[in-house]
């Protein structure tokens, strides 16, 4: 019985990717940090999606302990995924100096190297001889240095960099790598503040769960490699390729200081 791994289930982006599989009838295992909202997520889903099978597992993706315990639970109870969906992960906002060493290392533990490993595990596991699907949402702070936010930019170019190159490692295997970048959504208080703080841009670039995960999921059907969701996005990508790093930088971090500013950072 083959299933759909989508981790950080939970939030706002993960529970869209999670009803639309669901949808689709694809049997589905979610993961996130929270046992109590697993639970009731999965008490729901059981309820609303009676003819597919549901298992959840609290898993940090920070973890290594939590991520090789979550590999062997799939693993003892027989189960194969050949649907991976890498949505977990954590945002920092601010200047460097602010934050702890925790705190930095947090970020770069769960974007970087707990989606990479994750990854790695489950392709290790997989059935060589049927497809298998690795779908990772990264985020438009990919495509530009972000002062004042640079740490979580540099996390989601790390995502963009090593699926792109895992692609063309395993061409010619029955393996998948799509990568999408999407902007701010509104999942959360925080997020909503944040959005509003940019303004127009802010607003333009904002993209409805739903609609992201819809066109994550037709971007991994067409065997898309990379893909900015939302057209407003779209052109700020296309119209910055001429300019350099510094330059992207420079207003990146102008465009962010005030938005903080305007939230008291």
């Amino acid at each position: 019985m083959n299933y759909t791994l989508i981790t950080g289930a939970c939030g706002g982006l993960g529970r869209a990717f999670t009803e639309l599989a669901a949808k689709n009838k694809e049997n589905l295992i979610l993961t996130g940090t929270s046992e109590k909202k697993l639970s009731t997520l999965l008490e729901e889903f059981k309820n609303l999606f009676s003819e597919i099978s549901v298992k959840t597992y609290v898993c940090d993706l920070g973890s290594l302990k939590d991520r090789e315990e979550l590999v062997n639970n799939i693993s003892s109870e027989g189960l194969t995924v050949s649907r991976l969906i890498n949505n977990a992960g954590v945002i920092l906002e601010g200047d460097l100096e602010r934050f702890s060493d925790a705190e930095i290392m947090n970020v770069i533990q769960v974007n970087c190297i707990g989606t990479l490993d994750l990854t790695k595990k489950l392709l290790r596991q997989r059935n060589k001889d049927e497809l298998f699907e690795v779908l990772t949402i990264a985020s438009v702070a990919a495509s530009y240095p972000i002062p004042h936010m640079a740490v979580y930019a540099a996390t989601k170019s790390f995502l963009v960099s090593i699926m792109t190159s895992l692609g063309e490692e395993f061409k010619g295997q029955k393996v998948t790598f799509t990568t999408v970048l999407p902007g701010g959504m509104a999942t959360n208080e925080a997020m909503k503040q944040s959005i509003k703080s940019m303004g127009l841009g802010g607003k333009l670039s904002c993209t409805d769960t739903i609609k992201v995960a819809k066109i994550s999921l037709m971007a991994l059907k067409r065997r898309k490699v990379l893909v900015v969701a939302g057209g407003f996005n779209k052109f700020l990508d296309f119209i910055s390729k001429p300019f350099s790093k510094k330059f992207l930088a420079k207003n990146a971090g102008k465009l962010w200081k005030k938005s903080q500013k305007k939230r008291g950072f």
